[in-house]
């Protein structure tokens, strides 16, 4: 059937993107990719199927999907083999990124997210060995499940002969799926079995709606097998052909059984001769027809209950978009929970007024939706397999159940365009917003003209690595830090240094850590073993800091670059001078916790010093350090400089004791205070502290100037407070 205009559209944007993708991710980041190309090479290479248990198994790192049913592999490697490509490079595309963070991450969502070593130059285009076999099977994946978008305009127009939206739409909702553009650009098995069943799925329908033949039921036993032999879920096909077609009984039961029969029993053999050899294997090979036992044995069996809210929750939101490493961008699923709600919805909604061929399309979809669920279920009852992509056979169900479902709210012309719009957007956002969290950061050359950092340094790491400044700014809101760091290379570095980046507690001999990201630079995109001579990479980190139980205070901002293998770090010297092994930035100041003053007794009146702060509470409190005066300020205008706490004790004969220090033993200085902050501040109290007249004031240590203090509106003599310790 030919395509019209709008349906060649969608199919050309599908190709774009899908190609897009392909090229956007870097090899073998894609899905299970690493072990799918494995299986695909070993193949070309020896012209066997690979078995689990073999010396192979590591040269190949084809791990649990050496027990995958072989049509796809068979064709990839008869692919590779006809175009004369080779792998021998393969081992140098797997160096396992040691700091990879894959899954949820809230500190921040687009770091780490490189499970492998990449170097960019090395990876650009044009391709050779290892990376060109990679990109051609990843277009061949593309092609193939554009067959898929194709089949699923055509069993739209014969489900839904009388809604003109519902072909394009459902068509828009398979193509525009940034998960199913993400299987589709990259190396696995999924690219086959899905639109096979899809074709199946057309077929079983023209035997339906036209009537049982000889031909159909080879064309569909065929379909059946093959898809069988592309993945184990394909063979759910052959019950679903069964129960479509023993319903035809009802429809007209003196026909369908003379012709049901025959149809069905050749339907099955078909099926069993094309893939039923693959049983046979695997039983003489494993004593396991379907081989899951040892591809469990390499991915790991549940020790949970299977199926919860969580899992439900995983597997909708990695059916629209599992970006790899695990990732799930919390604020790209409300354009599919919408249309998930409209479509549901609109089925409701509309069903009474479905034509009865409707109902029978909608009934039909669901009963294969849930043939499908099914199998995903108790799949995952044996081992974790929350990914979406596991229900692809049924996404051309899904889709058209949908968008059947949002045609029925009406106005169609309007709904189509904005809906297939939506979707091109979501599809274009993961292209250009999320995926770029695996691109290595921009770099300038020649160097250092190229870059002006918002705080320039003249500092130099080891031998071979000059930091030429770096910008810095911290949102409240979060609080989120932005970190660029401009680094140069001043010769070839040997070495994968880690780079670590730190937010340590400013009190002198204080390692309390507030933040602490340990990765490769480039947010684990760009190793330094990957740096050329001469350029400047402007190294990019935003991170989400995590809630943790400290008050609002300061935090020394420090990175330090070390050896992975050891922890030895490289020497910093900052303008000629050695500083040690880490380089200090900043002193910033992080919101956190109100500090509670309640256990702390208030004062009698509020005492004021300036205009600037005002101490409410103070009291003897015991720590774990021993007794300390518990002071309590508020902060009330800014102050330009940083101010020292004086705590004097006067015993009954003169003797003066004092308790001298910064507010909370350094960690906030006064001048990062903003009106309305609460400082609890703690002063461990000296031997002999016990019956003494206790006075606290502020003063400038430069010079040793008070700060002036009033008291229930009365001035106080020198700025000395007077405060009950009993």
């Amino acid at each position: 059937m030919k395509l019209s205009v709008g349906p060649a559209l969608i199919l050309l944007g599908y190709l774009l993107l899908g190609l897009t993708f392909g090229l956007l991710v870097p090899p073998f980041e894609n899905l299970d990719e690493i072990e799918h190309f494995g299986v695909v090479r070993h193949v070309a290479e020896t012209g066997r199927l690979p078995v689990h248990g073999t010396p192979e198994a590591e040269v190949y790192h084809y791990r649990q999907e050496a027990s995958q049913p072989p049509l796809y592999y068979l064709l990839s490697a008869a692919l590779v083999r006809l175009l004369g490509l080779h792998a021998d490079d393969a081992a140098d595309f797997w160096r396992f990124n040691p700091h990879v963070a894959c899954g949820p991450n809230e500190v921040s969502p687009y770091d780490n997210r490189a499970s492998f070593y990449h170097d960019a130059r090395r990876e650009s285009f044009p391709w050779q060995g290892t990376l060109l076999m990679l990109h051609l099977l990843r277009m061949e994946s593309t092609l193939l499940q554009g067959v898929t978008v194709v089949s699923t305009w055509l069993l739209a127009r014969r489900l839904f002969p009388r809604r003109r939206a519902v072909p394009l739409l459902a068509m828009a909702v398979v193509a525009f799926n940034p998960q199913f553009l993400l299987v589709a650009s990259g190396v696995n098995n999924d690219n086959l079995v899905t639109p096979l069943v899809t074709l199946g799925l057309l077929v079983l329908l023209r035997a339906w709606q036209e009537g049982l033949s000889w031909q159909r039921a080879l064309s569909l036993g065929l379909l059946v097998g093959l898809a069988g032999l592309s993945k184990l879920s394909g063979w759910l096909l052959l019950p679903f052909s069964c129960l479509v077609l023993l319903t035809l009984l009802l429809r007209c039961p003196r026909v369908a059984l003379r012709l049901l029969l025959p149809f069905l029993g050749l339907l099955a053999l078909t099926a069993l001769a094309v893939g039923g050899w693959w049983f046979w294997r695997n039983w003489q090979l494993y004593g396991d027809p379907t081989a899951l036992r040892p591809m469990l044995e390499l991915v790991g069996a549940r020790d949970r209950p299977a199926f919860s809210l969580s899992v439900a929750d995983l597997m909708f939101r990695s059916f629209w978009g599992q970006i790899p490493c695990a990732f799930y961008p919390p604020a790209f699923y409300w354009p599919y929970i919408a249309l998930t709600a409209l479509g549901i919805a609109g089925l409701a909604r509309g069903w009474r007024r479905l034509a009865g061929q409707e109902r029978q399309a909608v009934l039909g979809l669901t009963a294969w939706f849930v043939l499908v669920m099914i199998g995903w279920m108790r799949w995952d009852a044996l081992t974790p397999a929350t990914g979406g992509r596991l229900l692809f056979p049924a996404l051309p169900a899904v889709a058209l159940l949908l968008t059947s479902g949002i045609a029925g709210w009406g106005r169609q012309r309007l709904v189509l365009p904005l809906v297939t719009l939506l979707l091109i957007l979501t599809a274009w956002w993961a292209a250009v917003d999320i995926l770029p969290a695996f691109f290595a950061p921009p770099r300038h050359y020649p160097a250092p003209t190229a870059v002006r950092p918002d705080h320039p340094l003249e500092a130099k790491l080891g031998d071979e690595i000059r930091l030429l400044g770096y910008d810095l700014t911290l949102a409240q809101r979060g609080p989120t830090l932005a970190l660029t760091l401009y680094w140069q290379a001043a010769a070839p570095i040997s070495d994968d240094l880690v780079l670590a980046i730190q937010l340590v507690s400013p009190i002198p001999g204080d390692t309390t850590l507030r933040f602490n990201a340990n990765t490769w630079p480039g947010r684990g995109n760009d190793p330094t073993s990957a740096w050329r001579p001469g350029e400047v990479i402007a190294d990019r980190y935003r991170f989400r800091l995590p809630a943790a139980d400290f008050p609002t205070q300061a935090w020394d901002v420090l990175v330090r670059l070390y050896k992975g293998e050891t922890g030895e770090p490289l020497a910093v010297r900052l303008g000629g001078t050695a500083v040690g092994g880490e380089l200090w930035l900043a002193r910033l100041r992080v919101p956190g916790q109100r500090p509670d003053c309640s256990a702390v007794a208030p004062l009698s009146a509020e005492a004021r010093f300036g205009d600037a702060v005002a101490l409410t509470h103070a009291g003897v409190i015991t720590t774990a350090q021993g007794p300390a005066l518990a002071l309590c300020w508020r902060a009330l205008q800014p102050l330009p400089r940083d101010l020292t706490v004086f705590v004097h004790l006067e015993d009954g004969v003169g003797t003066l004791l004092t308790a001298d220090g910064p507010p909370m033993g350094g960690a906030f200085p006064t001048s990062l205070w903003q009106p309305g902050d609460v400082i609890l501040d703690l002063h461990t109290l000296p031997p002999g502290w016990d019956g003494a007249r206790v006075t606290v004031g502020l003063y400038n240590p430069t010079d040793g100037s008070r700060l002036p203090a009033t008291q229930g509106g009365t001035t106080v003599l020198d700025g000395e407070v007077v405060v009950e310790t009993r």
